[in-house]
Order: C-alpha cells, then sequence, then structure tokens
C-alpha cells in the first residue's frame, strides 16, 4: 500500500479532509510504529498537532494501524500482486 492509498482509506474512514489526512499520515511517518511507547508519542502527537482530545487521539491511531495492517497482511500473502 502506498502513501495515497492510505490517505484515501483513512479519509473514507474517518471522514476527515486531505489536509488533516496528510499530517495524522507525516505524524506516522515520523515515528515509528512498533512498541508501546511509540503507540503514546504517536496519540501526543496527534492530540498536539490536532489539537484533539485523548479519546479522538486513539480512535486515529486504532483506524491507522487497522489500515497498515490489512495491508502488511495483504502484501504477505499476495507478495507478487502489484507486480507485472
Amino acid at each position: 500500500m502506498n502513501k495515497k492509498e492510505f490517505i484515501e482509506k483513512f479519509s473514507k474512514q474517518t471522514n476527515y479532509d486531505e489536509r488533516k489526512c496528510n499530517l495524522i499520515n507525516s505524524i506516522i511517518e515520523d515515528t515509528f510504529i512498533i512498541g508501546k511507547n511509540n503507540k503514546e508519542r504517536m496519540i501526543s502527537k496527534f492530540k498536539e498537532k490536532l489539537n484533539i482530545e485523548e479519546e479522538e487521539a486513539n480512535k486515529i491511531y486504532e483506524i491507522a494501524m487497522q489500515i497498515i495492517g490489512t495491508g502488511i497482511k495483504d502484501k504477505l500473502k499476495h507478495p507478487f500482486k502489484n507486480q507485472g
């Protein structure tokens, strides 16, 4: 899954505009995904940059990780799907 696909899926699931989705994507790209401390760091950045509450930041994190996880799982199931 590329950046554009992620932003489109994220926007569709959250009804956020493209600018907000790009900001969220840049936060995700700047923070290593794996690890509990990184989850807290990412949620903290969401709250700070988007000026939102903890609950909304958690929701954003969960939706983003679901999209990324699905993309990884699809790539593992069909490693050569987009080639050729």
